[in-house]
């Protein structure tokens, strides 16, 4: 049985790029400025934590938008709801595989973020290349969610089976 298809693949990217897309909008017009006071006001601590926060309710929305265009593609997997493919469905294994991939690529994007980002902004901004530290993000954000889905799937096929909506004869 195949883990993944390509219609649940689309729905996850389109979730993600929905997403992304909001943040790199969001940030500057409304979180730029808060950022800035959480920094004034409790030192880089608090701001950790509410990106942290941010970023763990830009992965709720990632889940919610990616049930509902998996179910609009008709491409639930037959390994998560063997007889609704075109079913707003999920179970507590696959909830329990996002939330640990989810806590994955945080942890690992955090860890990028804090040792390998700030010399490579430095340097593009030494370098007079500060336009490309935007591709830089986008390039994180990229392989970020490509490792996330891979983990995800993985995950989620170790997880238990779901219950046919069939009756036993």
């Amino acid at each position: 049985m195949p883990l993944t298809n390509w219609g649940e693949a689309a729905a996850f990217l389109l979730a993600r790029v929905l997403t992304i897309g909001f943040m790199f909008f969001a940030y500057p017009v409304f979180l730029s400025a808060i950022y800035l006071q959480l920094v004034r006001q409790g030192g880089s601590n608090l701001l950790m934590v509410v990106s942290q926060g941010v970023a763990a309710l830009m992965w709720l929305v990632t889940l919610v938008l990616f049930l509902l265009f998996r179910a609009g593609f008709g491409a639930v997997p037959a390994n998560v709801a063997p007889d609704r493919r075109d079913a707003v469905t999920t179970s507590g294994g696959e909830i329990g595989a996002f939330v640990i991939s989810a806590a994955i690529v945080m942890a690992a994007v955090t860890g990028v973020n804090i040792w390998v980002l700030p010399g490579i902004y430095a340097s593009l901004r030494t370098s007079g290349h500060m336009q490309a530290i935007v591709g830089v993000s986008l390039s994180i954000s990229v392989v970020a969610s490509v490792v996330f889905f891979l983990v995800f799937v993985t995950l989620r096929a170790g997880m238990a089976s779901p219950a046919s909506s069939r009756a036993s004869p």
